[in-house]
């Protein structure tokens, strides 16, 4: 699933893998919500300081919850995450995606319907997945709708910076308008940059970012 190529980290790392609401384990929900996915992080980095690793939407409730708490993260990773409000909307690329990214979310049935095939082809949600992928994609699929739009989120990436979070920005090599996204937002935390190809939107799933981000956690305890 999700993170499923991370759990070979587990006999160097304790791995705790959060379940956004919506997502069993956790409880049920009817959309999907950073705002809400960041007080439950919050919850968790109360418990322990850890080095924390985001991915897509669920990585903005974490951006949220590690500027409320910085001195609660070890250390920063974000992949792909739509942090849209650092987004240059004059860029063509980036407005594409911003553009296609409100049609997927919006209210409007015939915008989404129209979105959908080509949003996930970006994003890298179809093609040969495994069954517990397709139970993830079409539960995704329903929380979509209506969900807390990204560009309203606005963390505290002062306080990040503040505090000395080493940050990691990690992208797929995929799309023009999410490099230069997460360039900015590298940028703007003052971050580590990667580009890891191969796996679309999941830059996780790459053989290559286990060790790029062992190394990265690795630095950032020294």
């Amino acid at each position: 699933m999700t993170w499923a190529a991370q759990e070979p980290l587990a006999e160097s790392w304790k791995l705790l893998l959060a379940y956004r609401r919506g997502f069993p384990p956790s409880p049920a929900t009817e959309r999907q919500d950073w705002e809400v996915d960041a007080g439950d992080l919050e919850e968790l980095l109360a418990r322990e300081r850890a080095h924390a690793v985001g991915f897509s939407y669920g990585g903005l409730g974490l951006t949220v919850a590690a500027g409320r708490r910085p001195d609660r993260v070890r250390s920063l990773t974000l992949i792909e995450v739509p942090l849209f409000e650092l987004a240059d909307a004059e860029d063509p690329d980036t407005r594409r995606l911003l553009d296609l990214a409100g049609a997927y979310t919006g209210e409007s049935p015939g915008a989404h319907a129209e979105a959908r095939a080509a949003f996930e082809a970006l994003a890298g949600m179809g093609g040969n997945l495994t069954a517990g992928q397709r139970e993830e994609l079409a539960r995704a699929r329903e929380l979509a709708r209506g969900l807390r739009p990204p560009a309203e989120a606005h963390p505290d990436y002062d306080a990040i910076a503040r505090a000395g979070v080493p940050v990691l920005v990690v992208s797929g090599g995929h799309d023009p308008g999410l490099e230069r996204l997460c360039d900015a937002i590298a940028a703007r935390l003052g971050g580590r940059r990667e580009c890891l190809p191969g796996a679309g939107h999941a830059a996780q799933r790459t053989p290559a970012f286990n060790q790029v981000l062992e190394d990265f956690m690795g630095r950032s305890t020294e």
